[in-house]
């Protein structure tokens, strides 16, 4: 039986030999052929299952997102044992080999520029073969372009559970950005254009403590993926602790008498004006630059005998002079009893040397006889008995 270029195993190489001593005679050779097939199957499967590699493992270091001009080292890990370890670019035919030191190759990039950008895997050969190639490594070069602006909206300081919006700004066209938090990705948007510009958006429904930390966003090229600008200015998003209920029902209320103390201050200070403004109707023109009205004093005109002078009475303020109290009912009792008499303006003066408030009960009624000339008859007597 051709079992091909596989080598057997120790184990299997005995396992024949011993199976064709027990053979008993020739006549038992097809038989023996049938069961040395069958066991040389049985040790093939086994060999293939112990021999199947597994895929190598390939990062980067220090990360995959390298800035123009700096190195960057390749580490394809294998199984032990492997022999040479080869490194690829996708979409191109060449390779570079190395040798691993331990378990892993490594591969410099001394000065990486944009033609270095793209995907590389990596595999490596053992005593069964060349092993499937690793999980394809995406290796970006930064600094190409302008570097965009990162901003939060509606701020960078976030409650738990609330929203916000990180917004990527370039100053060119891109189509695509890329957010990324403390040097890992955390996702890449389509970029709307606008003005020569473009900006994406990248919105976080309900934050949380995991959200925090500080950001940085590129901006390329869809055509070329790899292919990205300076990184932004950084952005710290601050997750706040929760204002307790209280505070904020506490804040609210305050904020509602602030509120109401506003209004009820508007309304008073119109209320005046309109007050004002009554008084200003109700008192005429012009009154508003005059002061009150002076008290006016009452004059009683006492008529004498010749008619030609009358004794004057005068009504003053009460003031706190015991010798002007006894005279203040009399005087009202003239004007009530409708005696007084419009005076001129040298009647309301008082005569020189005496002072009409000053004027004593007695003195009135002696100025309030008559002083008839010889032949003339008394006074008016209602007013004289009035005065008494």
């Amino acid at each position: 039986m051709n079992v091909g270029k596989a080598t057997l195993t120790p184990s299997c190489a005995r396992e024949a030999p011993l199976r064709a001593l027990h053979s008993p005679s020739g006549t038992m050779a097809p038989t023996l052929a049938a069961l040395l097939g069958f066991g040389l199957s049985l040790c093939w499967e086994t060999w293939a299952q112990q021999e199947e590699l597994p895929k190598p493992s390939l990062r980067a270091e220090p990360s995959s997102v390298v800035p123009q001009g700096q190195p960057v080292i390749l580490w394809c890990k294998g199984s032990p044992g492997a022999g040479v370890h080869r490194l690829r670019k996708t979409g191109s035919n060449s390779f570079v080999e190395a040798f691993p030191a331990g378990q892993e190759a490594w591969f410099i990039i001394y000065n990486i520029a944009a033609s270095s950008a793209g995907s590389y895997q990596c595999l490596y050969q053992s005593l069964s073969g060349w092993s499937e190639p690793s999980e394809p490594l995406e290796l970006t070069v930064t600094g190409l372009f302008p570097p965009p602006s990162l901003s939060a909206w509606p701020s960078s300081k976030v409650a738990p559970g609330q929203a916000v919006t990180l917004q990527c700004h370039s100053q060119l066209s891109h189509d695509r950005s890329a957010l990324y938090k403390v040097g890992e990705q955390v996702t890449q948007a389509p970029a709307q254009p606008h003005a020569r510009a473009s900006q994406a958006n990248f919105s976080i429904p309900a934050v949380n403590s995991t959200h925090g930390g500080t950001y940085r966003c590129y901006s390329f090229w869809s055509l070329s993926p790899h292919e990205w600008s300076f990184p932004s200015d950084a952005l710290e998003l601050r997750v706040t602790a929760s204002a307790p209920a209280s505070s904020a029902l506490t804040a609210t209320i305050l904020l509602g008498l602030s509120a109401l103390l506003i209004l009820l201050f508007l309304l008073l200070l119109l209320c005046c004006r309109r007050h004002r403004a009554r008084i200003g109707e109700f008192l005429g023109p012009g009154a508003a630059g005059r002061g009150p009205e002076p008290r006016g004093r009452l004059t009683l005109t006492l008529p004498t005998g010749n008619g030609s002078r009358g004794a004057e009475a005068e009504k003053t303020p009460k003031s706190s002079d015991p010798a002007a109290t006894p005279m203040e009912e009399p005087l009202y009792a003239a004007v009530e009893d409708g005696s007084r008499t419009p005076a001129g303006p040298e009647d309301t003066a008082a005569p020189p040397g005496e002072d009409p408030r000053q004027v004593t009960y007695a003195q009135l009624k002696l100025k309030a006889e008559p002083q008839d000339p010889p032949g003339s008859g008394p006074g008016p007597p209602c007013l004289y008995a009035a005065l008494r």
